[in-house]
């Protein structure tokens, strides 16, 4: 026990050692997945850093394994976006070669945090932009062993402080928070926690769920991505309630969306495909059954494109346009919720938040049971609260658009039992 508490000690005054006073620079955090055709997304991003004509773009590839492949794809997708070419410079930083490239090992960067030429080109962009791949190889190359900054993420946070954008996506974007996730999934982080001192390469999936430092730009809380598609709800709730508890809130980052942070004005705002959910802990508690994570009353929120979130008094702005769905659902569905392999359709987690409960009539409830082992598994619980609240619009490709507002979720530990009917 008194190893654990030392620990926790070390890990927060880690944690804590990149924290910075509020910034005037703006975060592009996109969960994976971007599309060169959103146009939403990449639009804000070259307008925060100054418009089409003035941007100037510094892109770190030191999370990819394909460094190369991956400033030349991002280069040309800004160039589309009518950036200038000259504005455009690749930061070659990186730890694995990239095997495309015959006269260049581009694992030779990966000292190359330290050097002043690129430090100053850094900063004298009006953006930094980090492209995916594994976010443990950013802060192995940004950081230094002691824990002290390279002279480019000096430059990074110099960027960021005088007003400039910095962008990432995927582990670009996991990076942005202070601790940050490096690795696991939802039931391998409810069954076995969270791990703070794993030294492999490649942690394992079904071991937990992996916290490291971060990089810290984003002051809000805990950045997940991938964060629907991947299921990973349970691995950011499970971060959430067991071992940082000075942060109450999470962001889970769809794919081929961003969540926008202006620093100016304490703002989030929501752009492109899908949305970003928000995990309040505030309020929430966790035990163990069996070893089993027991979490309740954890409440969610859901923005899409346009809406917004006030993270000084927590309020949630829908995008212009959208009506209330309470009292006007348009589903009336008693038991909804548990759609597997063999229905006509899955249920993510946003069809569970947003048809199933926000915008069905029929229940103000709504389960799904996921396997662990062979008859023990967890629950999902989402049910709405007196103050829950949904609106909903329908975009230019007719696709519905939701906001959900306060609704809870418990995650409890089952054991499943299947008998034939006879």
């Amino acid at each position: 026990m008194r190893t654990k508490i030392i620990l926790l000690v070390f890990l927060l005054i880690s944690f804590g050692s990149y924290c910075q006073t509020q910034s005037q620079g703006n975060l592009v955090i996109v969960g994976g997945g971007l599309e060169s055709s959103n146009e939403s997304v990449f639009n804000q991003l070259i307008a925060l850093a100054g418009g089409p004509d003035k941007a100037s773009f510094a892109i770190i590839p030191s999370a990819s394994g394909v460094a190369m492949q991956s400033l030349i794809s991002f280069k040309k997708i800004l160039i589309s976006y009518h950036v200038k070419p000259e504005n455009i410079h690749p930061i070659e930083i990186a730890m694995v070669d990239d095997d495309s490239t015959v006269n260049v090992n581009e694992s030779e960067w990966k000292d190359n945090a330290n050097d002043p030429k690129l430090a100053a080109l850094v900063r004298s962009c009006s953006a930094v932009w980090f492209t995916g791949g594994d976010q443990i190889r950013t802060t192995k190359t940004l950081v230094r062993p002691d824990g002290t900054k390279t002279l480019v993420l000096e430059a990074v946070w110099d960027v960021f402080k005088s007003g400039g954008v910095i962008g990432g996506t995927s582990a670009g974007a996991a990076i942005m928070s202070n601790p940050m996730i490096g690795g696991g999934n939802s039931l391998s982080a409810l069954a076995h926690g969270v791990v703070t001192d794993y030294h492999g390469d490649d942690f394992p999936e079904d071991q937990g769920v992996m916290l490291l430092n971060g990089l810290g730009f984003f002051p809000a809380g805990i950045v997940d991505q991938h964060f629907n598609q991947r299921s990973r709800i349970g691995r950011l709730a499970t971060v959430l309630l067991k071992e940082m508890p000075q942060f109450s809130k999470g962001f889970g980052v769809d794919e081929n969306t961003a969540l926008i942070y202006m620093g100016s004005s304490n703002l989030i705002r929501v752009a492109g495909a899908s949305g970003v959910t928000i995990l309040d802990a505030t309020n929430a508690r966790i035990t163990h059954v069996q070893n089993l994570a027991h979490i309740e009353d954890l409440t969610l929120s859901f923005l899409e494109e346009g809406d917004s979130y006030d993270i000084t008094t927590g309020k949630i702005s829908p995008a212009a346009g959208k009506r209330p769905t309470r009292g006007k659902e348009y589903y009336n569905v008693k038991c909804p919720g548990q759609a597997g392999v063999l229905s006509g359709h899955s249920s993510g987690l946003v069809d569970l938040m947003t048809i199933h409960l926000i915008d069905n009539k029929g229940t103000d409830v709504v389960n799904n049971i996921s396997f662990w082992e062979q008859n023990s598994g967890f629950q999902v619980t989402l049910r709405k609260i007196a103050g829950s609240e949904g609106y909903i619009t329908t975009d230019h490709s007719q696709e519905d658009k939701y906001t959900v507002v306060n609704i809870k979720m418990d995650i409890t530990p089952v054991q499943i039992s299947i008998n034939p009917l006879k």
